[in-house]
């Protein structure tokens, strides 16, 4: 899977609808967090009422976005509670020719007590059966969060085995700051979409030199709308990229 330069916008839940997407120069653009069962529909309608952004629709809010977000490389963000609510998402991406990104990263409470999110990385098994079906119908991603007392590497080699083409790795660093030696150590087993504290050129590079094959921005978008212009002009950064 090719992409014409090394940047990626990071799903926002709330705010990465088609219109937000469009207007991104990065070669590909995540879609969501959108949830894909009815129990995540709820997690996410209770997330807003404590003033969170959430999209509050399903799966036909889902296929409705991917339809008006055209012709770009795109992968969409999903959380389900259930294996089922993947597998439907997952045959509506595959047919519009995208990636199906599983949230292993949100730990908004609302979402971790159903299953979504951060749970999938303290329960491996589920998260893994996830990867391995889901895997047979669409291109598979797994947006992880670091910064936990986990076997990161031991984690990323059963998702790879399982059929994920890449980990999309916040690398997080409790207090703050990217861990960007975790990014080398998950580099050495698959492919990485490196993510945390990409803010400008010298950050993103860092990320790319660090083993990940792409980097990604989110908050660094709504602070500078033109932040992806302003990082083609880096010639590692806007290099074209195989996954």
């Amino acid at each position: 899977m090719r992409f014409e330069n090394r940047l990626v916008l990071s799903a926002m839940a709330g705010i990465n609808n088609a219109d937000f997407c469009r207007k991104q120069k990065a070669a590909l653009v995540v879609l969501g967090g959108f949830n894909a069962d009815r129990k995540a529909i709820d997690a996410a309608e209770k997330a807003v009422r404590r003033g969170r952004k959430e999209f509050l629709f399903g799966i036909d809010g889902i296929e409705e976005e991917i339809r008006k977000l055209g012709k770009r490389k795109f992968a969409v963000n999903i959380r389900s509670s259930s294996l089922e609510g993947y597998l439907e998402a997952a045959e509506i991406v595959e047919s519009y020719g995208g990636i199906l990104e599983v949230n292993a990263h949100c730990r908004q409470p609302e979402f971790v007590e159903i299953g979504c999110g951060e749970w999938l990385l303290f329960h491996s098994e589920k998260l893994v059966e996830v990867v391995r079906r889901v895997s047979k119908i669409v291109p598979i991603f797994v947006k992880i969060r670091g910064g936990h007392e986990l076997d990161y590497e031991r984690l990323a080699k059963k998702l790879f085995d399982a059929g994920c083409l890449a980990i999309h790795l916040d690398a997080m660093i409790p207090g703050g700051g990217c861990d960007f030696l975790l990014i080398e150590r998950i580099a050495k087993i698959g492919n990485v979409i490196g993510n945390n504290s990409f803010v400008d050129v010298e950050s993103g590079e860092k990320i790319v030199r660090s083993g990940a094959k792409m980097a990604s921005a989110a908050r660094a978008v709504l602070k500078d709308e033109n932040f992806f212009e302003k990082m083609l002009k880096s010639p590692l950064l806007s290099q074209p990229v195989e996954l």
